[in-house]
């Protein structure tokens, strides 16, 4: 069928709109109350005071309405409703007592769904996102442990179905790993630095990378996995059960076979194979904290760093260029290259000593500084006692209380020493293999010398 036959023609204007995020925020609020209501949908009402409550919080733009009849705040939580009715996104039902029904449509709750888990921290869920990758094995290993009354075709389906979605997850993780280690490369601020480094821990490490390395994971499940499949593919009366639906797909029986025995061989390799995806997902993360350290040392060093200033300076007049404002740039550079003149000259302004003649030779000035892993090996060096992970998480334990401890509660006197500690903290939370510091984000800013940063708290957890 025509997907757009199923979602009407304006459906995504709301989310194309100048209040995009106002509407996006009222269908998730909306949402969020729906899925806690009756199974035949929830009063209008309830529903209205709920976006009442939420846009009295934030700015709405005025669109083309007719501005007397959107006065106050209940009518914009309306008007909102309206919308999305108009666009296909609910539908509201009159019963029998002329109570208003909201129900949301089938494709609008697939489709919101899929919006929250690209932005799961919108509101908390009982479920949590981060056990995915359990959930999926252990799902696998349930099916094919049980014995008793086994509908194989069923059977298959399943363990099938849940090994993509597995799969999909890893490299949905591996994707974000990348995305962040891209962006690392392009933070100037120490602010931006940590804020980064906070989502980081926040967003990938606590609720997804170390929960596949510790709590999460797949080894112990796997060979049992692997063998009770091949153990499968080896019984041809299980293999004739398996294949039934093949054979409703495909005209030929052989066919029939030979994709019911790929998809089993497809699972076995996955399966077979998840040391290689894992220690790559590994590598990344590595690679994110290596960069990271090299990163705060480029971003610490002395204002006297010529290769940084020339840098920053070429970036940004390339940036304008692009923007088509070249002359800004350069009108912005010339009184930065100009020697000052003067009109009068002393007597001895022209006076040079005499010196030995010493030849020079040129230094080269590298500029293109985006890969920080050159720095990695004398940084190293340098800092390998002063800043290892077992010094740095000792000097955080000392400072605990109650297990937990405010970032900016760690920086000693505006000591940038005490800064470099704190994020140091934070990069090797990143890489504690038991997982058992956690970042939690505040929205404070806390500042160390002329260096802001978002504050976050620092959590140790029992084993």
């Amino acid at each position: 069928m025509n997907l757009f036959k199923i979602i009407p023609d304006n459906f995504f204007s709301l989310l194309s709109s100048k209040n995009k995020e106002v509407y996006l925020g009222c269908i998730f609020e909306a949402f969020k109350v729906y899925e806690d209501g009756s199974i035949l949908g929830i009063e209008k009402k309830i529903v209205v005071e709920i976006l009442v409550d939420y846009l009295a919080k934030i700015e709405f733009e005025d669109e083309d309405w007719d501005q007397e009849e959107i006065q106050t705040i209940r009518d914009k939580a309306n008007f909102v409703l309206r919308k999305m009715e108009d666009c296909g996104w609910i539908d509201i039902d009159v019963a029998n007592d002329y109570t208003e029904i909201l129900n949301f449509r089938d494709y609008a709750i697939t489709i919101i769904e899929a919006l929250l888990d690209i932005n799961p921290s919108y509101y908390d869920s009982a479920i949590d996102s981060g056990n995915e990758y359990k959930g999926y094995i252990f799902t696998i290993y349930s099916l094919l442990n049980n014995d008793k009354n086994i509908e194989y075709s069923v059977l298959m389906e399943q363990v099938y179905r849940n090994t993509k979605l597995f799969i999909r997850e890893l490299r949905k993780l591996d994707s974000r790993l990348k995305d962040y280690i891209k962006k690392l490369v392009d933070k100037t601020e120490i602010k931006d630095l940590m804020a980064s480094l906070v989502e980081y821990n926040v967003e990938l490490v606590d609720k997804s990378y170390h929960r596949l390395k510790t709590s999460d994971n797949v080894n112990k499940y796997r060979l049992f996995i692997v063998n009770k499949l091949e153990s499968f593919s080896e019984n041809p009366e299980i293999m004739e059960q398996i294949c039934l639906p093949y054979k409703k797909r495909y005209e030929s029986e052989d066919e029939a076979y030979r994709r019911c025995n790929r998809d089993i061989n497809d699972i076995i390799d996955i399966f077979n194979n998840l040391d290689e995806m894992i220690t790559q997902i590994d590598n990344k993360n590595k690679t994110y904290v290596n960069t990271t350290i090299a990163k705060v040392q480029f971003l610490l060093k002395d204002d006297e760093n010529i290769p940084g200033k020339i840098s920053v300076i070429l970036k940004h007049v390339a940036k304008k260029r692009k923007e088509g404002k070249g002359e800004t740039a350069n009108n912005m550079l010339q009184p930065i290259f100009n020697l000052r003149s003067f009109k009068e000259i002393g007597e001895t302004s022209l006076y040079q000593p005499r010196t030995r003649n010493v030849k020079i030779e040129p230094q080269h000035i590298l500029l293109d500084r985006d890969d920080f892993s050159l720095l990695q090996d004398s940084f190293f060096k340098e800092h390998r006692d002063k800043y290892s992970q077992a010094i740095i998480l000792a000097w955080v334990d000392s400072h605990l209380v109650d297990g937990k401890i405010k970032a900016s509660q760690l920086i000693e006197n505006d000591n940038i020493e005490s800064l470099l500690k704190v994020i140091y903290a934070l990069i090797y939370c990143s890489s504690e293999d038991d997982g058992l510091y956690k970042i939690d984000k505040l929205t404070d800013i806390a500042s160390c010398g002329s260096y802001e940063f978002y504050d976050f708290i620092i959590t140790k957890e029992e084993k």
